[in-house]
Order: structure tokens, then sequence, then C-alpha cells
């Protein structure tokens, strides 16, 4: 009775209150917060080589930049190479020092590059692969021909293959670290069960 007397008097109170009473339940619209994660830094950038150093000769690898010019490709360079390359072989001969670029225009297609002391202070083979990594990887983009250095405002000689200079320099004054090519991969011989070759003529490839 007293359980029967305490389940009427909620009854009573409920209704007391002016709750209305539903047949079925209904679902409650609940906002959804909006995301507040942050984005992808890589998102929208763009690739450029880097060039870095295996067994005395120069090797490229991808690095995304934005924007996709020679101050940026720098910064990825002086960064090195990360743990996976550098176990796979790969070095550099830079000291992960900041270098300032200036250039290229329409006037002078060379960019100059502005080093500091510890670039400065670099010796013999050491500075020559530095040099090449920088000249390669600035050199890569449109409308850059060569690659000027300078340290405290002042003309810095480089190490070329021909020895010092204080002018701009190119690929080309670095033959001897020069990346090894690729070479085609190979070509075995046809199955027998294979049709024969249909030969096309040759198609020139734009320059």
């Amino acid at each position: 009775m007293r359980m029967t007397a305490l389940c009427s008097l909620a009854l009573i109170t409920v209704a007391g209150c002016g709750v209305p009473t539903q047949d079925r339940p209904e679902p409650l619209s609940v906002p959804v917060p909006e995301r507040t994660g942050t984005a992808d830094p890589t998102l929208g950038a763009q690739e450029v080589q880097v060039w870095f150093v295996r067994d005395d000769r120069l090797e490229p690898v991808f690095r995304p930049v934005t924007p996709a010019d020679p101050r940026t490709a720098l910064d990825a360079l002086v960064a090195g190479p990360t743990t996976v390359e550098v176990d796979g072989g790969l070095s550099t001969a830079l000291t992960p020092e900041p270098l300032r670029t200036s250039g290229p225009s329409e006037e002078d297609p060379t960019v100059t590059v502005s080093v500091t002391r510890g670039f400065s202070g670099l010796v013999g083979g050491g500075q020559q692969l530095a040099v090449a990594q920088v000249v390669w990887t600035v050199t890569q983009f449109p409308g850059v021909d060569g690659v000027r250095f300078t340290g405290d405002g002042q003309a810095l000689e480089v190490p070329t293959d021909d020895g010092l200079t204080a002018g701009p320099v190119g690929r080309d004054d670095y033959p001897s670290i020069t990346p090894e090519p690729t070479p085609p991969p190979a070509e075995g011989p046809p199955s027998a069960t294979s049709p024969p070759a249909v030969t096309s003529p040759s198609r020139r490839r734009p320059g």
C-alpha cells in the first residue's frame, strides 16, 4: 500500500508541473561542434629537389615546400637528410645554418647566396661539395643560370673543378661530382610465345 501511494503521489506531482506526456520518444537534435584540428602543413605544398651527397657525388631527393623557390629549397637543403636517408647512405657537407638569397631578376639570371662563417670555414673537398649542393638545388628553377656566393657583403671565392672563382658558378663547373646517370631498365630476351614487336615511327620529344 505504501509503495502504491508513493507512485500515485509521483504521478500527481508530474502532472501538476505541467509536463506533457508523450506516446512515443522523440529524437533530440544535438549540434555538432566544428573541427578545430591543425591543418596538414604539407597541404598545397610543391615538391622540389634538394641535393645531398653519396660517395662524394650528388644525389637528389624530394622535399615539399611552400612556395617553391630558391629560398625555401635552400631551407630544406640545410635541414639535412632524414634519419632514414642517413641510414641509407646519404650525407651533407653543409652546416645547419641559414642561407639568405636574392635574385634572380630579368636583368640578371643569377641568384646571390649569402653564407655564414660556418660555410666559408669549410675547407677542401667539403667546401666544394657544399657549394655544389647549393648550386644544383638553386639552378633547378627556371630563370636561374648561376649562383654567386657572398660573405659579410663581399664576394666569396668558392672552389670549382678548375680552381677558385669569385664569379657566378653553375652546374657545369662541377663535372667531377655530377650525379650518376640513372641506368635504363634492363630488357630481358623476348619470350618464345611473345607476339612479334611492332615498330612505329619515332616521335621527337619537344625540348
